[in-house]
Formats: C-alpha cells, structure tokens, sequence
C-alpha cells in the first residue's frame, strides 16, 4: 500500500515547503480533467501529510503498525552479537608496557 509519501514522492523528513512544492507539481502533472482518480489520490495524500503537526499525526495513528516478527528477528540478531575480548595474553601484554611506561617517566 502507498503511503501519502510515497504518492507525492517525498521522504519522510520532508518540509512543508517540499511537500507543497511536490503537490502542486503532481497537480499539474494529474489535473482533475484528465486523470480525475489519481488527482484525488493526490490530493488525499497532501491532506494528510501538508504541515508537520498532520505528519506527526500521520505516523501516530494512521501508519501502519510496525511489523512484530521483523522486529523480533532484528532483536534476536542483536542479542547474537557477542563482542570478543581479546586473548588473556595480549590483555597482560598492554598492561606490561604500560607499567613498564609509567616508571619510565
């Protein structure tokens, strides 16, 4: 399904001014007299998406939700993540020579 982004393509990050420039120029692109459908689907999209505050709204409440299972499998690819620490001889190696560093001085 298109959102009112995607239908007057624009980003999500969009300002007033980019989306009203967007608009018009779909506008002129779908007049009402030749392509009355699309027009409207324009239209539409503008109205939902035309200031910040109807953005914001926008994502809230009429976006869709976000996909449960791709959220579960992107946490499960995080949780897999183990840093590695390094080796128990490379550890005593750097505190050797920074030891041996600071008596030096």
């Amino acid at each position: 399904m298109q959102t009112p982004f995607d239908i007057l393509d624009v980003s999500e990050t969009a300002t007033d001014e980019e989306i009203k420039s967007a608009y018009l120029k779909k506008v002129k692109q779908y007049t009402p007299e030749q392509a009355p459908e699309q027009f409207q689907g324009i239209r539409k999209a503008f109205e939902k998406i035309q200031t910040h505050r109807q953005r914001l709204s926008y994502h809230l409440f009429e976006n869709d939700p976000p996909d449960i299972n791709r959220l579960l499998a992107q946490e499960l690819q995080v949780q897999a993540y183990q840093p590695q620490r390094p080796p128990e001889e490379i550890l005593m190696q750097a505190l050797a020579n920074s030891l041996s560093r600071a008596k030096g001085n």
